[in-house]
């Protein structure tokens, strides 16, 4: 039982931690949607900062930074690959999704859907 306990303090630790995203890829598909498309593409430098402890999302595309509050999350039930995190600042409310393979990032506005692909960079900060 002891172990257990240990076990699962340690795995609570791990996705408590913040991670870093460095984007190599980004799409943004404006309003009408199409699956696929991209109005808007580039591989800028962007980060995506995720701290679940603090509940705080900051995500940077080029020269744009917004910051986020996490109000709820979970397993994605239409996909369960993927944990959804609903967000909000003083703006807007977003939702933001992650792929278990920490590859994909999405975020998903009322007027345009932000894909990222993201690299081999990915970093759990102690």
């Amino acid at each position: 039982m002891k172990k257990i306990i240990v076990m699962m303090s340690l795995t609570g630790g791990m996705y408590a931690q913040e991670q870093v995203f460095n984007v190599q890829r980004y799409c943004i598909d404006e309003k009408p949607f199409r699956q696929g498309e991209c109005n808007v593409a580039g591989n800028e430098y962007s980060f995506v900062f995720l701290d679940t402890k603090k509940r705080d999302v900051v995500f940077f595309l080029t020269a744009t930074k917004m910051k986020y509050k996490i109000v709820d999350s979970g397993i994605f039930p239409l996909d369960r690959n993927y944990t959804f995190y609903t967000l909000e600042n003083e703006q807007e409310q977003v939702e933001m999704r992650i792929n278990k393979q920490h590859t994909r990032i999405e975020f998903l506005y009322p007027n345009n859907h932000i894909y990222l692909t993201v690299g081999k960079s990915t970093k759990e900060v102690n």
